[in-house]
């Protein structure tokens, strides 16, 4: 009905004896301070190894993290994925690591038998297949030996860790012969010897530090065998590094090279 331009509009009174009629809500606080707003949490990334978005976690890591986890890698004590990874060990700075451990090996013995090639005959070759054999070793190594230490892990059932864990603890671990690689551009063969052997004491003792409270929660024999071998291959990596890129005429003796001195 209307009256007057006016429009009479009936409420239901069963409605509003119920409580459920219109009524006008406010949203605002009642403390007078404006509602902060919240950022939804991330979903959760199913664990595949075809999924792309589960593997960016482990590359979302910045310059100046991975520069310093390669310092703290060089310290050999345990707990290194906890207290300086904050639990979260990343894969772009072990690849980034052994990458440049390559790259440096390559230059530092292609000087040098460069510069041993031309005192002998007054001219130097390059040696590009040195670089081959460069990223086979290192990349067997840092990326093949932690997955296949992982893989006999699980095939014990010793263990709980990931793969991921493997191959950033290696990866890390071969940072410090990037400086000794420097190092080693003085022509003293003994020098050459214990700084290789040096820095293979120092990372073999980080590796055994932060793998052997993973092994040694399970009760099993094999366990004793399995950080037997990670020694083992580690000093067999040390002395393929110093025979394979360090192993040119010097100036001091050399143990191996120079057996009459």
């Amino acid at each position: 009905m209307s009256q007057g331009g006016y429009a009479v509009v009936d409420v239901d009174d069963e409605i509003n004896e119920q409580g459920n009629g219109l009524e006008f809500k406010t949203f605002l606080p009642t403390n007078g301070h404006t509602p902060r707003a919240t950022s939804p949490s991330p979903p959760e990334v199913p664990h595949s190894f075809f999924n792309l978005a589960y593997y960016q976690t482990y590359f979302d890591v910045d310059t100046n993290t991975v520069l310093k986890r390669v310092g703290m890698a060089m310290i050999p004590r345990s707990g290194f994925i906890v207290e300086n990874c904050d639990g979260q060990i990343d894969l772009y700075g072990p690849f980034w690591t052994l990458t440049t451990l390559i790259l440096v090996l390559y230059i530092t013995s292609t000087l040098i038998s460069s510069i041993t090639q031309y005192l002998v005959s007054s001219h130097a070759n390059s040696n590009l297949p040195l670089l081959s054999t460069a990223v086979s070793v290192i990349y067997f190594y840092g990326l093949g030996l932690p997955a296949l230490l992982w893989g006999a892990t699980k095939w014990l059932g010793v263990g709980e860790w990931g793969v991921a864990e493997a191959l950033g603890l290696y990866g890390y671990s071969m940072g410090i012969y990037i400086p000794i690689s420097l190092l080693c551009l003085i022509p003293i063969g003994i020098l050459r010897w214990v700084l290789v052997f040096g820095g293979a004491a120092s990372s073999g003792y980080f590796l055994v530090q932060n793998i052997y409270p993973v092994l040694a929660s399970a009760d099993n024999k094999m366990t004793r065998l399995l950080i037997i071998a990670v020694i083992a291959l580690h000093g067999g990596m040390a002395l393929a590094i110093k025979v394979l890129f360090f192993s040119n005429s010097s100036i001091g003796p050399d143990p191996i090279t120079d057996p009459m001195l």
